[in-house]
């Protein structure tokens, strides 16, 4: 399955071989700022009798105040929502309610309901009621005649955007290597195929490797040809060309498809039985792009398993950054359950804020 990836090598001094690839994440989050306002106003009927309009107190922390009109003419009672002016000016503060709904508080529950309205600051009242309905129903609608006005808004406290975003690049990672520029060659068996390599270059870079032939070296096993059975050849190919190419080396590939994440997580997990961790950061860096909320979490398995903390953390940065989408998720909470330590992580990941810029929606 690998027809569809190249591995190639940046060509000496080409200054633009390594190149920028920005996987960017953005979530829009909307504060919302929400003031239940309840107007009670006792002796009801006796104010109908002798005014036609009443102002309500403050509403707390807001700029508006209701007002209540009674129209003889049309035998109804109107809400209106009125803006403070600010105090030794003649302007009025800005209202900046998004939406609301109103009812009356009845001796049976809500009654007279709206549905949640679109406010639109104009001069058509918020709500109406007849009074011929509160005379009939006055039992229910007002009781120990108190008229109990019930106002939620809905207003955007703030509205913001939530960033992550990573620097996708291979970065040459063998200039530092010290190995013996001698001849001396091992051999390694995988599924029958043999790959030669620098012995020193390949200790080197492979802590395993090191291990295993100082280990074969202690023993007096002077035969330089080692036979590996736990890998497949095609991943223990890429492996040696890495080696031979001192890390200079970059995965290519084409759309990201389901052969190029298996392909991707086998590397990986070979990477990792060889302790090659300039290998396996380039295979976590491509797996990145594989990441949705819907695997997320395999892939944080995955990458635990394989030390590969480059590939956690990032994940650990989307969970966090979709975290009102995971937390009731039986996969998340399972996790979180068996190692209460990665919530932990998860909130100390740093995300970036910035405010969005919106125009408000007036209407017609």
């Amino acid at each position: 399955f690998t027809n569809s990836i190249s591995i190639t090598e940046p060509i000496e001094n080409e200054n633009g071989s390594l190149k920028k690839h920005i996987l960017h994440h953005s979530r829009t989050k909307c504060w919302i700022k929400m003031i239940n306002f309840v107007w009670s106003i006792t002796n009801f009927w006796n104010i109908c009798n002798f005014m036609d309009t009443l102002i309500s107190s403050n509403v707390k922390e807001e700029s508006y105040k209701i007002e209540m009109c009674i129209n003889r003419k049309t035998n109804k009672l109107y809400f209106f929502i009125r803006n403070i002016v600010i105090r030794n000016t003649n302007l009025k503060e800005q209202i900046s309610i998004h939406r609301y709904n109103i009812y009356i508080q009845g001796t049976e529950g809500a009654v007279l309901c709206t549905d949640w309205k679109r406010f639109y600051f104009n001069t058509d009242p918020l709500y109406e009621v007849c009074l011929q309905t509160l005379r009939l129903n006055e039992t229910k609608y007002l009781p120990n005649n108190t008229l109990s006005v019930h106002f939620s808004f809905e207003s955007y406290e703030n509205i913001i955007h939530v960033n992550m975003y990573e620097n996708v690049i291979d970065e040459l990672e063998a200039d530092d290597l010290v190995f013996d520029e001698s001849d001396s060659i091992v051999t390694f068996l995988v599924e029958g195929e043999r790959f030669d390599v620098n012995k020193s270059l390949a200790c080197a870079i492979s802590p395993v490797f090191n291990e295993m032939l100082k280990k074969r070296n202690a023993e007096g096993e002077v035969d330089n040809e080692i036979e590996i059975n736990d890998i497949a050849f095609d991943i223990f190919q890429i492996i040696i060309h890495y080696i031979k190419k001192k890390g200079i080396m970059k995965l290519e590939f084409g759309a990201p498809n389901d052969n190029i994440n298996k392909f991707l997580l086998a590397l990986l997990a070979g990477a990792q039985r060889f302790d090659i961790n300039g290998l396996k950061i380039k295979c976590e860096k491509h797996l990145i792009e594989f990441i949705t909320k819907e695997n997320a979490i395999t892939y944080l398995d995955i990458a635990i398993s394989n030390n590969a903390l480059y590939l956690a953390n990032y994940i650990k940065r989307f969970i966090k950054l979709h975290l009102d989408d995971f937390r009731f998720t039986t996969k998340f909470l399972e996790k979180i359950q068996i190692s209460p330590k990665i919530l932990y992580d998860i909130h100390e990941q740093e995300l970036s804020e910035e405010n969005a810029f919106y125009i408000k929606y007036n209407g017609d």
